[in-house]
């Protein structure tokens, strides 16, 4: 890094160009959230804001500046203009600024000061001259912009730029050299470039699998590459230092993306462009040149292309609750949902409802050009998920059909208060209408299950459900809706039962566990087993319990659910 103790800037001998350049970005870096705006008309000077970073969550706009001597008519005059300007501008209307502040390499007077208080009460706004002394202090906490700018720290960077692309092709290539020569060339050059006042860099280097890819705050390049015949890779993470690097220092890709038309990558594409949905190109379908900083700059060929929207603001209270009502207002079923992503295209926006407990998800878009709406519904995997949590989201979805209506609340507010949603009377397809009432059927007996087992009942996989289990299942459905059921067991199949060493005679009741398979798991249900004249056919010890092995006439034997008694 630069030493902090650097030789003052001589502001009045620098084109009034760099001053913009450098004072903007010692801006910027002290707020990395702020981001460039530009005036209706040009009137000199570089406007900054920084959204909700003033008292109350107010907007913020910094107005910099080149001048380097106490401020004539002609600059006072410049000053006035480029608030104004900002004021009436009616692209800005929506912004909420309390505090806007003049920023420059000079000091004001007492008579300067007040003239800029005076004219910001005039505007209604707060006005702050950051001068000679706020700026030489950003100078000193951002040494490396000043050596950027002004000091030929640009042309170090691209030498830096150079080593490390050259060091990342000889991770990648058999080129004799140790990994500590590999080591040192690239940690000098990180030195350098830990001085770029845009962008930050991690490398990292290694073999096998490449590491997986995480998105964070601040990323704007993940550059990862492997050498397939040595199965060492290297990759790069390129983070902005401030929201304004990107606009100093952009990165650039330019090229074609071959996709047939009509294809679901062209569809995918298309809704990319017109609503942000996330688009991932077939495989090797891009080809072009990337323009980036830290020696990444390269050409791709058969490249994939992947695309989503960074946008993390959900808008306010993404908590929401979504009831299925019937004409007159009758709940029929409810669910909570998250809003979850949202991003826009040329034709309109979209929003993402995830249901809470990830049975399924709902992807609103809203056609701006053609003043229309639609809603797409998706089923997400079942399998494994606790039924008590599926149950509830099936049921819903299973009354969303005409002349049903939904009724869209925040979550934690009285569901009354709501407004109604026509657009949840979905037109089903036949064969999903059947599957769904199927599902709720099914889900709807293991739920009652549930209520007589301490153990979780889990989403069984409906690929690996054989016979013998439904029929299981249908014994149980009947024992819990209180019919007895008779059963008949094989010819080579006695019945082994604990009765605690007591040899019944003629027919009699005993309380014995009936298990049930529902995909891995064994559950049980107590039941009564009546034996009707029962043959005993031996008596076997167990564990030190003793067992009989009995047989029924015609192998039948019937049970009822064993109930508790009431009170």
């Amino acid at each position: 890094m630069q030493n902090s103790q650097m030789t003052r800037v001589e502001w009045t001998r620098l084109d009034g160009a760099d001053v913009e350049a450098v004072v903007a970005m010692f801006v910027n870096r002290e707020h990395p959230n702020s981001t460039r705006i530009t005036p209706s008309k040009g009137d000199g000077g570089v406007d900054i804001l920084d959204r909700g970073a003033g008292p109350g969550g107010s907007d913020v706009v910094y107005q910099v500046k080149r001048y380097t001597e106490p401020l004539g008519s002609t600059e006072k005059g410049a000053v006035e203009k480029s608030l104004k300007t900002l004021m009436k501008d009616p692209r800005w209307a929506g912004l909420n600024v309390e505090e806007w502040h003049l920023v420059l390499p000079w000091d004001p007077s007492p008579e300067a000061d007040k003239w800029l208080q005076d004219f910001g009460k005039e505007q209604g706004v707060k006005t702050i001259w950051n001068g000679l002394a706020h700026v030489e202090a950003l100078a000193t906490k951002y040494p490396e912009v000043i050596d950027y700018y002004l000091h030929g720290g640009r042309s170090r960077m691209e030498e830096a730029y150079k080593v490390v692309a050259t060091a990342f092709g000889v991770a990648n290539t058999a080129s004799g050299l140790s990994v500590p020569s590999v080591q040192e060339l690239v940690e000098g050059a990180l030195r350098t470039l830990e001085d770029d006042p845009h962008y930050r860099y991690e490398h990292r280097f290694g073999s096998g699998d490449l590491p997986s890819f995480s998105s964070r705050p601040g990323l704007v390049l993940h550059m990862a590459s492997q050498d397939n015949a040595t199965g060492k890779w290297s990759v790069v993470d390129v983070i902005a230092r401030c929201a304004a690097s990107s606009v100093e220092r952009p990165i650039h890709i330019d090229g074609k993306l071959t996709v047939e038309a009509g294809s679901a990558a062209h569809k995918a594409f298309q809704d990319f462009v017109s609503y942000g949905s996330p688009f991932q190109s077939p495989d090797g379908s891009f080809s072009g040149k990337l323009d980036a900083p830290g020696g990444l700059g390269r050409t791709l060929d058969g490249a994939t292309v992947s695309a989503w929207s960074t946008n993390k603001e959900l808008g306010d209270d993404p908590e929401l609750h979504l009831e299925i009502l019937t004409p007159d207002l009758k709940v029929l079923g409810a669910v909570d949902l998250d809003r979850t992503d949202r991003s826009h295209g040329t034709e309109g926006y979209r929003v993402i409802l995830q249901e809470i407990n990830g049975v399924f998800e709902m992807e609103d878009r809203y056609n701006l050009s053609g003043n229309d709406s639609s809603r797409r519904l998706t089923f997400n995997d079942l399998t494994g998920m606790p039924v008590a949590k599926v149950l509830p989201a099936l049921t819903f979805l299973s009354h969303c059909h005409a002349p049903n209506v939904g009724r869209l609340s925040r979550r934690y507010t009285p569901a009354e208060k709501g407004i109604l949603d026509s657009n949840l009377a979905f037109q089903w397809p036949e064969a999903l209408e059947k599957q769904l009432t199927m599902m709720v059927q099914l889900f709807g007996f293991l739920a009652r299950l549930q209520a007589e087992t301490g153990i979780v009942i889990k989403v069984p996989d409906s690929a690996a459900v054989q016979d013998e289990q439904v029929k299981g299942w249908q014994l149980a459905e009947k024992l819990l809706q209180g019919v007895e059921a008779l059963v008949t067991y094989g010819e080579e199949d006695g019945i082994l039962i604990d009765l605690d060493g007591v040899t019944p005679e003629g027919s009699f009741e005993a309380s014995v566990p009936l298990e049930f398979t529902i995909g891995q798991q064994e559950v049980e249900l107590q039941v009564i087993a009546h034996f009707d004249s029962p043959t005993i056919l031996g008596h076997h010890d167990i564990e030190g319990r003793t067992y009989v092995l009995l047989q029924t006439p015609g192998r039948l034997v019937k049970y009822r659910l064993e109930r508790e008694p009431a009170g």
